[in-house]
């Protein structure tokens, strides 16, 4: 079991507090992606587990064990970083076998474990290689090696595909799914990047601000916002935000949720506007549509639509609604049906 938990745990750095009386569980054996702004305090809560930045107050739990004092190196974590942390000067064999050096650990039972772990990565053949010879993904699969062969019970991974090209990443991400399914271990990852955290994630916890805004699977998170600021963090492009009765409903749906035609349609929500502009996205195209002084976005399938006069519709089941303090109104609630009622079903011709 590597459950971790959170109780009431803060951080300040000086007189600045970056989280505050934070309660978390993070379950036993999932992946899960911490994401959110620059600043908001994901890298500082991976930080805490780890143990190489204490939180000020509150405890961390790690199978139920109070970590709060436990040093860094007895917490049976490994943490993959963004820079990789990997010794220029050392071969890939010496660097992943550095910890079990140290701890004097036998040479046959080290040569058997850098075998093992570097096959599960495929490095095995660059042994004897120095890391500056070697690419962005090879040196990443070092570090990722030297952080299995510790045999961790929790992986802690700081953007460690960020420095890598996006031909790289993707291939990488893929790893990471299927070395997480093979070792049935907790990993506790950070990124900014949205593709990767709904990508991998069995679990995703948005941050910002030093709060948790939402915790749920990648399904929920985007289909299921509980406030708006998940609705606009999660989805590229952005989720479209009108504003309605007088700026005290927030009319919310997703690009692609967005019907275009050149007349007008009998579904729910339907105005005519003009398109500003297209981007081609390979198997998708993106349009700006202009209406009523308001700029939505639209992606789609089609690409054979050109600039000038078009109908936009949107079915209401598609339709999400947050009220004055940015709180979800319960889609099929009577609220929700009230205030759709007033604001939509209105076709303009």
């Amino acid at each position: 079991m590597a459950e971790i938990r959170f109780e009431k745990v803060s951080k300040k750095f000086g007189t600045k507090t970056i989280i505050k009386d934070l309660d978390l569980t993070i379950e036993d054996g999932s992946f899960t992606v911490m994401i959110g702004p620059s600043g908001c305090g994901k890298t500082t809560l991976l930080r805490m587990i780890a143990g190489i930045g204490p939180q000020t107050s509150g405890k961390i739990y790690l199978d139920g064990k109070d970590i709060s004092d436990i040093p860094p190196a007895k917490r049976n974590v490994a943490m993959v970083f963004q820079n990789y942390a990997i010794y220029p000067t050392m071969t890939v064999r010496e660097n992943i076998e550095f910890g079990l050096k140290n701890n004097k650990v036998p040479k046959e039972e080290r040569d058997r474990l850098v075998r093992e772990v570097t096959e599960s990565v495929g490095i095995d053949d660059l042994l004897e290689r120095k890391p500056n010879t070697l690419s962005g993904g090879q040196r990443q699969r070092i570090a990722l090696a030297r952080a299995m062969i510790k045999k961790p019970k929790v992986f802690l991974m700081d953007e460690p595909l960020s420095n890598l090209d996006a031909k790289l990443r993707s291939g990488m991400r893929t790893e990471l799914i299927e070395l997480h399914k093979r070792l049935k271990t907790t990993f506790v990852y950070v990124t900014h990047d949205q593709i990767e955290a709904m990508s991998m994630a069995s679990h995703i916890i948005l941050m910002n601000d030093g709060e948790i805004i939402q915790s749920d699977s990648p399904r929920d998170i985007y289909n299921n916002p509980k406030n708006l600021f998940t609705a606009q963090f999660i989805g590229s492009p952005q989720m479209n935000v009108l504003k309605a009765a007088g700026n005290e409903i927030s009319f919310c749906f997703r690009p692609e949720k967005v019907h275009m035609s050149i007349e007008a349609s009998n579904l729910f929500y339907c105005r005519k506007g003009e398109i500003v502009t297209k981007e081609m996205l390979g198997s998708e195209t993106l349009y700006q549509i202009r209406f009523e002084g308001q700029s939505v976005m639209v992606k789609s399938l089609d690409d054979n639509f050109q600039e000038g006069p078009i109908y936009i519709s949107v079915d209401k089941q598609d339709i999400l609604l947050f009220d004055i303090d940015d709180k979800i109104i319960p889609p099929h609630s009577t609220q929700h049906e009230q205030w759709l009622n007033i604001i939509g079903g209105v076709t303009y011709a």
